[in-house]
């Protein structure tokens, strides 16, 4: 994609290829919904546009995610063509289905973040990889993309490092152009390109449409999207239905994006007494002809809008959909952290300080109350649980081998009790952690060991450092996960991953897709976080000033009195049953 002051301009065909860039099959993209008949069903027909509106926060990227099988398609069905997005694997588990996922090709709203590769050529062929297409194709294919986006075979060479930002997004799209699939699927494609970038866009979109792609496009930009679309897609403002439209029929309707909670745009507010009096919407785009048709009709009184075809089909109420729009507020977060690190660091010692099952048991309790209590979203940390139990499973039956006391070699249950006791109370005591990563964050981790460490309101140099390096680690470490995750799913997208590879070469193969962008992203996390330390002064100031936390309110006293209470009973029932 081009941006102001990149070199040529997208080219108005894909080269000497012409129409020879999609498979050549029928494959409409099908959307089964969770409710039962044929409202239940959207069909998006390949050779036409696709646009997806609607309010931030609806949906539109999590559906399209969803539509890319990057997301579990929970409560809805997909198929291209002849071929579902998920089917039945060898051992019953439901996979991706290979053929399905090379019926598209994705661009997210930062196409340049899946670069990764030394030269341009890798990065188009690294596309190409999961067709398995003949060389000579392959080479046909990479000079077709360079030429749809208005470059020359010169540009093979050139590393995608040394490249403009305006140059990577040229050439991630001509990456998204050379697959030969059926689909394009794009999520705000017009994000951060000048002018004449999105006419070359709308120029290539249209071709691709004609040659006999679909495709399916998020635009909160209605002015350059509308123009474009052969149907358009309104998500409602929950998510929970989707009205499928002409573009005309949109226009005039206004009551339609204010039921999607969508502000109806000022230059449809001007022309919507146009549109009633009976100008086509088809002439909106063309002002000249607008303005002829609206003299014709200034005469006119009669309200002659048109009338509608549209259909809104119910997207259902799957429960994955309904868990991401809930938005659990925990109540730690009225806690003073202060108090909340004195009530862990209390409670720990206590569990950590029994003798028996029993207290084991009191201890499980108290943590199964904290957690409901704290509402701990366990799932998040499914993987660290479970690995957690496996491992404390692992080192119980491990110290459980060994000689008994009369020197024979055999499975020792003592020796297994007493290592899952000591496991069972390390467990018990990372779930009630679990709370303060929920209620803590970095800020307010840092705000109150500064207000502890404080002295008359400054701090020593050196403990800056440290807790600096405290709170940076908290802030990161999600973000770390969530970046791997983004880059999983990128493989999907772009690799075709369909997850079937359970042997060690098809791991490190997945693994290294994913590996390079990631570590290339943690180079700019760790540049942008450089940047913003030092554009606000820190470490300029060798005892800067301490905001002050305020004092401990009546709640914060009582969840540490509840705290020493519960400690108190532990502590009287550690050696029972002992």
């Amino acid at each position: 994609m081009a941006a102001s002051g990149d070199e040529g301009r997208m080219g108005d065909s894909a080269g000497e290829k012409g129409n020879a860039m999609t498979s050549g099959r029928d494959s409409h993209l099908v959307c089964r919904f969770d409710s039962a008949g044929t409202e239940g069903q959207l069909i998006l027909q390949t050779g036409r546009i696709h646009v997806l509106l609607g309010k931030n926060g609806a949906g539109k990227t999590h559906w399209i995610e969803s539509l890319a099988g990057l997301l579990p398609s929970a409560g809805m069905g997909v198929r291209f063509g002849d071929e579902p997005l998920w089917r039945a694997g060898a051992r019953g588990r439901i996979v991706r289905n290979p053929q399905a996922l090379r019926a598209y090709a994705y661009a997210t709203q930062a196409p340049e973040d899946q670069l990764a590769h030394r030269t341009v050529e890798e990065e188009l062929a690294e596309t190409l990889k999961p067709y398995s297409l003949p060389p000579e194709e392959v080479r046909e294919r990479i000079v077709a993309a360079l030429r749809a986006v208005g470059w020359s075979e010169d540009w093979l060479a050139r590393s995608p490092f040394l490249l403009s930002g305006g140059e990577k997004r040229r050439l991630a799209l001509a990456c998204l152009l050379a697959a030969p699939c059926d689909w394009l699927l794009l999520d705000e494609p017009t994000s951060g390109l000048d002018a004449p970038g999105q006419e070359a866009l709308q120029a290539q979109l249209r071709l691709r449409a004609a040659e006999g792609q679909g495709i399916l496009l998020i635009s909160h930009d209605t002015e350059w999207a509308l123009p474009l679309a052969d149907r358009v897609l309104l998500l409602s403002a929950g998510g929970e239905r989707v009205r499928e439209c002409s573009p005309e029929e949109l226009l005039g309707h206004p009551e339609w994006w204010e039921e999607a909670g969508l502000p109806v745009p000022e230059w449809l507010q001007a022309i919507a007494p146009l549109l009633k009096r009976g100008v086509p919407a088809s002439l909106v785009w063309s002002p000249r002809d607008l303005a002829r048709a609206a003299a014709k009709r200034e005469a006119e009184t009669e309200d002659l809008s048109p009338g509608s075809s549209s259909v809104v089909r119910r997207r259902g109420t799957s429960a994955a959909r309904e868990q991401r729009r809930r938005i659990a507020r925990t109540p730690l977060l009225f806690f003073d952290p202060r108090a909340l690190w004195l009530v862990y660091v209390i409670l720990s010692i206590a569990i950590l300080a029994q003798r028996s099952w029993w207290g084991v048991a009191a201890g499980g309790a108290i943590a199964a109350a904290g957690v409901a209590f704290g509402r701990i979203p366990l799932g998040r940390w499914r993987g660290v649980l479970v690995g957690f139990l496996l491992f404390t499973l692992t080192v119980s039956v491990v110290a459980g081998i060994g000689r008994s006391a009369g020197g024979e070699w055999g499975f020792q249950v003592g020796a297994f009790l007493t290592a899952l006791h000591s496991m069972a109370r390390t467990f018990l005591v990372l779930l009630l952690g679990l709370g303060l990563a929920v209620a803590i964050t970095p800020l307010r981790l840092r705000r109150s060991l500064e207000s502890l460490f404080a002295y008359r309101g400054r701090i020593a140099p050196i403990l800056q450092k440290f807790l600096l390096t405290v709170a940076l680690m908290l802030r990161f470490i999600p973000v770390f996960l969530s970046e791997w995750e983004r880059f999983s799913r990128y493989a999907i997208a772009r690799g075709k991953e369909s997850g079937r590879r359970r042997s060690v070469p098809g791991l490190v193969k997945r693994i290294g897709r994913i590996a390079t962008p990631f570590l290339f992203s943690l180079f700019r996390l760790g540049d942008q976080a450089a940047i913003a330390l030092e554009s606000r002064g820190v470490g300029r100031v060798a005892s800067p000033t301490i905001v002050k936390l305020g004092r401990w309110t009546a709640k914060d006293w009582g969840l540490v009195i509840i705290a020493v209470s519960l400690a108190a009973a532990l502590w009287l029932v550690r050696g029972l049953g002992a």
